[in-house]
Formats: structure tokens, sequence, C-alpha cells
């Protein structure tokens, strides 16, 4: 993907903001230290809810993403899905074991608040 290309994605998913003051030159350089705190977890956070992760591998490189994907940005995240698929990304990336399918815990509360819950209380 060509610079030109990375700061059309990126100017398209700040639609609501000003772009020419958000410093995507800095970030697709790679130069993350230049650019103020806020405004990096404001434009990392933005850039993991609307772009898919092959776009996110062109625009930082998969070694930014595993020295950025911490679980305080993850926890930033509005969607519970993508909190739970970076959570899964990052364990991944980080060689950390994954929870079996089906049998984690996180899932096991969402299923007892299901429909049929009362099976959950035989005595």
């Amino acid at each position: 993907m060509s610079v030109d290309e990375k700061n059309k994605v990126l100017k398209s998913i700040f639609w609501d903001y000003n772009t020419e003051l958000l410093p995507f030159d800095k970030l697709i350089e790679g130069d993350i230290n230049a650019i103020d705190d806020y405004e990096f977890k404001l434009i990392l956070t933005r850039m993991l809810e609307r772009l898919n992760w092959y776009e996110l591998m062109d625009i930082l490189g998969i070694d930014l993403i595993k020295r950025l994907l911490t679980p305080e940005i993850i926890s930033k995240l509005r969607n519970n899905e993508l909190k739970e698929r970076y959570e899964r990304i990052r364990r991944i990336l980080f060689e950390e074991p994954l929870p079996f399918s089906g049998w984690d815990p996180e899932y096991r509360k969402r299923i007892k608040t299901t429909l049929l819950s009362y099976r959950w209380d035989r005595t």
C-alpha cells in the first residue's frame, strides 16, 4: 500500500475530524514517539474499530501492532466482540495460551443467561 493510499484510508475513518491537524504522516513513517499521547490513542482505537486486519498490517506493520496491542488499548474499544477478537490476536502474537473454545469462563457466563437458563438450576 502506498503512502497516498494509507493517507486516504486514514482520512476516510476520520471523516468527523479535521484531518489536516492529525499526524497521519508521522504514523505512516512509524515515528509514533513524535505523536501526542492523546491523539495517538484516539487514532489507534479508531483504526482498531474501523479497519480490517490486513489494512492495519499494511499501515502499521506487524511489529508495531505487536508493540501497541496492549490490554489498556483493547479495553478502550467500545464493541465487546472487537475486544474479544483483539485480545485473542494479542494472545496469539505473544504466544500465550488460548482458552478452549466454548469452555472459557466468559463464554460459560454468557450461556447461563440464555433463553433456557432454567436448565442450570436443577436440584
